[in-house]
C-alpha cells in the first residue's frame, strides 16, 4: 500500500476502523481513552485488515455537547505522535478547522468532516494533499434528531448537496481519487430515511468520487431488532454485504476481523463457479 503524498489504496472496499479516544461515544466510549489502549487497539485493527483507522477525540452520537479544540487536540496529540504513518492510512474525525490542519501538519491522511467539509477544509486539503470524507448532517448532534422532517425528498436533497460540493472540490482540483462522500446514517434520519438511504445508496455515487457507509453499530438495527451496541454484529455485517453490492467503497466499521471475513467469504461465493 503506498501512502505517500498523492495516491492512496486503489483497492476497493476498504475497511475503516473506527478508534474513538472519548468517553462518551455511543459505542467504544472509554475503550481508547488511554492513549496506550487506544495504541493497542490501532494495531489490533490494522492486523485484522483494516487498511483505514480514523481516530476521534469528540463524540458526535446524538444529543452530544461539543468541545473545544484545544481539548480535541490535547487527546489527539499523544497518539499522531506515536502512530505509525506508513503502515495504513489515518483519517482523523474532526470538523474543526484548528484540528484538522493540526492533524495533517502531524502526518494524517484524510480528515472525516461530519459537516461536509468547507472552503477552509478544501483549502487545507490542497495546501497538504490530503483526502476527505464529506458527511451528510442536517443539524448539529444536539439537533439533528429534531430534524427529520426537513428533507423534501431526502435521496434527492442528499445527492444534490454531494454534488454541489463536488462543484466545489473542483475549483480546488482536489483528486476524486482523494474523496468519499458519506450520506450519513444515523445524523439527523430516522429508522425509514436510513432504510431508504441504505436500499439507495447506489445514488450517492457522483462521478468519480468515492463512497463511504457507517451503519455499524447504529440504532438503526436497535429499531428493528432490539439490541444493546454490542449485539449488532449481524445488523451491522449485512448492511455492509448488501451496500458492497451497490459500489461502496469504504466501511467504516467498529468490528474489524469479522467483517473483513464476512466480504472475503461473500466474494468467494460470488466468483466460485
Amino acid at each position: 500500500m503506498k501512502l505517500n503524498k498523492n495516491k492512496f489504496n486503489s483497492q476497493s472496499p476498504l475497511i475503516m476502523g473506527v478508534c474513538n479516544l472519548t468517553k462518551d461515544s455511543f459505542s467504544d466510549g472509554g475503550q481508547n481513552y488511554r492513549t496506550s489502549d487506544a495504541l493497542n487497539n490501532i494495531k489490533k485493527m490494522w492486523e485484522q485488515g483494516a487498511s483505514i483507522i480514523d481516530i476521534g477525540a469528540e463524540s458526535t452520537k446524538p444529543g452530544s455537547d461539543p468541545i473545544t479544540y484545544k481539548k480535541e487536540i490535547k487527546k489527539l496529540e499523544p497518539i499522531l505522535k506515536k502512530i505509525p504513518k506508513n503502515k495504513f492510512i489515518i483519517s482523523v474525525d474532526t470538523y474543526k478547522i484548528e484540528t484538522q490542519e493540526f492533524a495533517l501538519q502531524r502526518g494524517a491522511h484524510i480528515i472525516n468532516d461530519i459537516y461536509g467539509g468547507n472552503k477552509d477544509l478544501f483549502f487545507l486539503s490542497k495546501k497538504y494533499n490530503s483526502g476527505l470524507i464529506l458527511m451528510h448532517t442536517p443539524g448539529t448532534p444536539k439537533t439533528m434528531q429534531s430534524m427529520t422532517n426537513s428533507y423534501k425528498n431526502i435521496l434527492q436533497d442528499i445527492r444534490k448537496i454531494f454534488i454541489n460540493k463536488s462543484k466545489e472540490l473542483k475549483k480546488y482540483k482536489i483528486p476524486q481519487s482523494k474523496v468519499w462522500f458519506d450520506p450519513g446514517i444515523g445524523f439527523g434520519k430516522n429508522l425509514s430515511q436510513n432504510l431508504t438511504i441504505l436500499k439507495n445508496i447506489s445514488k450517492f455515487k457522483i462521478d468519480n468520487y468515492g463512497l463511504l457507509l457507517g451503519s455499524s453499530r447504529k440504532s438503526w438495527i436497535d429499531k428493528i431488532d432490539k439490541s444493546s451496541t454490542n449485539q449488532r454484529l449481524g445488523g451491522s455485517i449485512a448492511s455492509v454485504l448488501y451496500c458492497l453490492e451497490k459500489g461502496v467503497d469504504v466501511f467504516r466499521v467498529h468490528d474489524v476481523q469479522e467483517t473483513s471475513q464476512a466480504i472475503k467469504i461473500y466474494k468467494k461465493i460470488i466468483c466460485s463457479k
